[in-house]
């Protein structure tokens, strides 16, 4: 039952040294154009108002029919109800709004109700936008609005089984309704009922305020609790519940209408006038009462005896069918999404006998005995139609399972001994069939209960046992049980319950909320664990698997710094840092380890180590408020984020800012000392002082900001190159002072840099210099990579590079600095082999990465790599350093590469739409940065996470070059 959506134009500030912040597209007055204006209002009728497709994918725009329609809008919404897109028309569906329908037949909401007056809610995932508190205090306030006007009481849990889950997610989240970035839809919900029910989501790709600037969180998410408890949309602009967003309302946001309205549901507080009673209503004609009010309850998955009626794939996700009961469960994904069928596609009402999914159309065909629903997406298409459609004899009035094979472009269905092929290119069935199961399937049992293709294999359901069967070598090459589909275990854990704990306690610690600000040390409600273990084991270089194991359990009990780990670029959110020049610090507790003057004299080292590259100063002051408080002092010591005892968390630190930013707390139940024994102090210091002027942790285990300690002879210590980039990026670095007279200035002479900022442009170039378009919206990169830790973005046969050390935007074409190459359509760095590959038409080159210049041997083609002849560029190229892999993007398909193999993967080429859900259909440029993949596709950019295949955020390429 998916519920809402609100549209609003978002401006947020970029940053030069970080990802740029999506600078949407300044909207136009409204179009004049009849066609513009058209598909508008068909695509909001569609929507709102059941305009349906006819059966060969057009919509149905007869003039009675479309017109018919556009009169229910316009009834709806008190407008002159004419049938006609007049001016008052098109403003309404150009307005934000929700996402339920309007029109009550075909409301996701009917008949919905909880048969209990305590609900318990728990947020899972939270935005970046907001504090956490801010975000609990509004939730809370959200519910309030609801609880002071009805009996019911909302209390919140810390369990993976709440009534009503909420969380921020963006794009494909697991629920069949996918969020569409900045400017689209901004939270939907699900109405009450087991699984799914009551379940809200906000898009985090939205700007989420507490005010009038951005959305309104408290607004939104009480419109979407009303209909998590069961409403529907009014009529009455003053009602919550009315369709379009607006953030300015009443104290109490509730009208009359929204408090009758949940009094019909659930009955008023006591003492309250009894508005239901008041106005005569009863459950007989209350419109919200219809139907049961009593949810089934949540299917068990994990029993041993788990059966399904049918399963499918769809995109890249798997459905598992029993009853009316639906589970969804997407690749790379932990959690699993479940509710009644009805939740998730409301025009389907029945249980489904059969289920198949057909790649190349994006459609999904569900069986229920003689009738089928074609699904795209979440939106079933049109009404059922008879199973005869395939060509199937009158007889055959149901069919068991059903599967589609790629390979052959065949779907086989399944009854009981037999089974037929159909062929989907040509649409008929194939000659000669029906054949017998056990002729054409050796080794599979005849009672198929449902049947699903994946990677070169088909898996029979029978019963609760699932037959692994190789369709080449026409055999069965394993046997599993059903219910491990869903995630029951079917071995024994690997780690003990202590190990168990302790990972439970590090990833909340550690690794919540991602791209949360770190600027404190937060202590978080374990969210998706397996995610979240992945991003961990990603961040230490492990194999990511999302499952606990030794070499993982050995990572977390390693002595570290009480920081989380997940951070965006190396620096702090927001990239707070000292607007001064001169720092002071005091040390109002001493350990009691060492004497107070080898104290003094360590930490004024450690600060020291800084101030050599970077031009601030620090002072040790004696009595007062410093900028930076140090302390030594082991369990609580006042800041919320007690220390565990000897060994665990060493020490922690807040970012710079007010009041106790910068802040520097060392645990005194460790054995501090100046040496290799116990804990070296100095070591420690320099990392927490790196975290008191900005910098986060580094994954560069060479690098002082490495989350975890080790020790390192510290005679003659001093930054290193990660950590002095890093800081030198936020604050400059430091003019030496000259201890001798100057010397006289040369002579004008040309620059010696290595590189020329302003190259000449050549007269018969073909290719403009593309200097002018640094800075336009409409930028699309050629190609784009890091070399060590530089960022270079080719264009025309030029490169801009973004450099960490050296301040400003530099310009240079391709064939000044490698002449053999005349432009570049992909590449890649490759770190640990201190290589960057160039890609220019059917050749490619190699250079070193720290001298810049060709390899000998270069250029190669690309059949070099394993790529087909028919190949004749490549689009995009990008080495993801936790896989060891480099893709290869060619129009709509990419391959895989294996680098430390050196040679392509099997099964290559795929799809980039399946496997990388929510970046497009194809890869001009790509490149990682701090464990972000940034692929581009024309002047659009989206920021993605590869573990859990998820877009974060959606750019404008130009913001990288320090337009905003």
């Amino acid at each position: 039952m998916l519920l809402s959506c609100f549209v609003l134009v978002l401006l947020m500030p970029g940053s030069c040294f970080t990802a740029p912040t999506f600078m949407p597209r300044q909207e136009s007055s409204p179009s004049a154009e009849p066609q513009v204006d058209l598909k508008l209002a068909t695509e909001y009728l569609e929507h709102y108002y059941n305009l349906q497709e006819e059966p060969m994918g057009r919509t149905k725009r007869s003039r009675p029919f479309f017109t018919s329609k556009v009169k229910d809008m316009q009834i709806f919404f008190g407008l002159n109800a004419t049938g006609v897109l007049d001016s008052n028309t098109l403003e309404i569906m150009r307005s934000p709004r929700c996402g339920v329908p309007d029109v009550e037949e075909y409301s996701h909401l009917q008949g919905t109700r909880w048969n209990k007056n305590i609900l318990t809610y728990r947020i899972g995932r939270y935005t970046r936008d907001l504090h956490r508190k801010t975000v609990d205090s509004l939730v809370e306030s959200a519910f309030s609005v609801w609880a002071r006007a009805s009996s019911l009481t909302f209390v919140k849990s810390h369990t993976r089984n709440a009534d009503i889950m909420v969380e921020f997610v963006t794009y494909e989240h697991g629920d069949f309704y996918p969020f569409d970035g900045p400017r689209g839809t901004l939270a939907h919900a699900f109405g009450p009922g087991p699984g799914v029910g009551g379940d809200t989501h906000f898009d985090d790709a939205e700007y989420w305020t507490a005010g009038e600037t951005g959305i309104n969180l408290l607004v939104v998410a009480a419109h979407e609790f009303g209909h998590a408890l069961g409403l529907k949309h009014s009529r009455n602009p003053d009602s919550l519940m009315y369709p379009t967003y607006r953030s300015s309302r009443s104290a109490n946001l509730l009208s009359i209408d929204d408090v009758v309205n949940i009094n019909a549901l659930y009955s008023p507080v006591r003492g309250n006038p009894n508005y239901f009673s008041r106005l005569g209503w009863s459950s007989q004609n209350n419109p919200w009462l219809s139907g049961s009010l009593l949810p089934q309850l949540i299917q068990n998955k994990c029993a041993s005896d788990t059966t399904f009626d049918a399963v499918s794939t769809v995109g890249d996700a798997t459905l598992f069918f029993r009853d009316r009961y639906l589970w969804i469960k997407h690749n790379g994904h932990d959690d699993i999404k479940e509710g009644l069928i009805t939740n998730f596609m409301p025009k389907i009402e029945t249980s489904i006998d059969a289920a198949f999914w057909v790649p190349r159309r994006s459609a999904a065909y569900l069986i229920h005995e003689s009738m089928f629903w074609t699904v795209k997406g979440s939106l079933v298409r049109g009404k059922p139609r008879e199973l005869s459609h395939f060509g199937f004899p009158a007889w055959v009035q149901d069919v068991d399972a059903a599967v589609h094979i790629v390979k052959t472009g065949r779907t086989l269905f399944f009854m009981h001994d037999i089974y037929w092929s159909y062929n989907e290119n040509r649409r008929v069935m194939d000659f000669g069939y029906p054949k017998y199961i056990s002729e054409d399937f050796p080794g599979v049992n005849t009672t198929i209960n449902a049947a699903v293709y994946k990677e070169g294999f088909i898996y029979f359901f029978d019963g609760p046992q699932v037959y692994k069967y190789d369709y080449a070598q026409k055999q069965v090459v394993g046997v599993e049980k059903a219910n491990s589909w869903l995630g029951s275990p079917t071995i024994a854990p690997t780690v003990s319950p202590v190990e168990e704990n302790l990972a439970e306690d590090y990833i909340s610690r550690f690794y919540a909320d991602i791209g949360m600000t770190n600027s404190t040390l937060r202590r978080a409600v374990r969210s998706n664990f397996s995610q979240d273990l992945q991003a961990m084991q990603a961040f230490f270089g492990l194999e990511v698997t999302g499952v606990m194991n030794n070499e993982t359990t050995t990572v977390m009990k390693e002595p570290r710094c009480g920081v989380s780990d997940i951070s965006r670029y190396g620096h702090f959110s927001g990239r707070p840092k000292w607007e001064k020049r001169l720092i002071t610090y005091r040390i109002t507790q001493y350990t009691p380890d060492l004497t107070q003057s080898h104290v003094d004299s360590t930490i004024a080292q450690a600060f020291q180590l800084y101030s050599d590259v970077i031009p601030l100063n620090f002072k040790q002051v004696y009595s007062g408020n410093a900028d930076i408080m140090i302390l030594f002092k082991g369990g609580y010591h006042g800041d919320f984020y007690p220390f565990d005892g000897a060994g665990g968390v060493l020490a922690h630190a807040n970012s710079p800012g007010r009041g106790q930013g910068g802040d520097t707390h060392f645990d005194d139940d460790e054995t501090w000392t100046l040496s290799s024994r116990g804990v070296n102090l100095l070591l420690v210091a320099a990392h927490e002082f790196g975290h008191a002027l900005g910098l986060d942790h580094s994954r560069d285990r060479r690098a002082l900001m490495y989350p975890t300690y080790r020790y390192v002879n510290t005679n003659r210590y001093r930054l290193p190159d990660d950590d002095r980039r890093g800081v030198q990026a936020l604050y400059g670095s430091r003019t030496p002072v000259p201890t001798t007279a100057p010397k006289p200035k040369p002579p004008p002479g040309p620059d010696p840099g290595p590189e020329p900022e302003e190259p000449t442009e050549d007269p018969e170039d073909p290719l403009p210099n593309p200097r002018d378009e640094q800075c336009s919206r409409e930028l699309v990169f050629d190609a784009a990579t890091s070399i060590r830790g530089d960022l270079f973005f080719f264009k025309n046969g030029y490169y801009w590079r973004k450099s960490t050390t050296i301040s400003g935007i530099r310009l240079t074409k391709v064939s000044t600095k490698w002449s053999q190459i005349k432009s570049v359509d992909a590449a890649f760095e490759v770190p640990n082999k201190d290589v960057v590959c160039l890609f220019e038409g059917r050749q490619y080159w190699c250079i070193r990465s720290y001298a810049k210049t060709i390899i000998s041997g270069y250029p190669k083609p690309l059949t070099n790599l394993g790529l087909p002849s028919s190949v004749s560029k490549v689009d995009a190229a990008v080495y993801v350093p936790t896989t060891g892999k480099t893709f290869i993007f060619v129009k709509n398909l990419y391959w895989s590469y294996d680098e430390r193999r050196n040679q392509m993967d099997f099964g290559y080429p795929r799809s980039i739409i399946l496997d990388f859900p929510g970046i497009g259909s194809k890869v001009d440029a790509a490149f990682e940065n701090y464990g972000y993949l940034y692929f581009s596709d024309g002047p659009r950019q989206t920021e993605y996470i590869l573990s859990n295949k998820r877009v974060i955020r959606v750019l404008l390429n130009y913001g990288w070059l320090n337009c905003y």
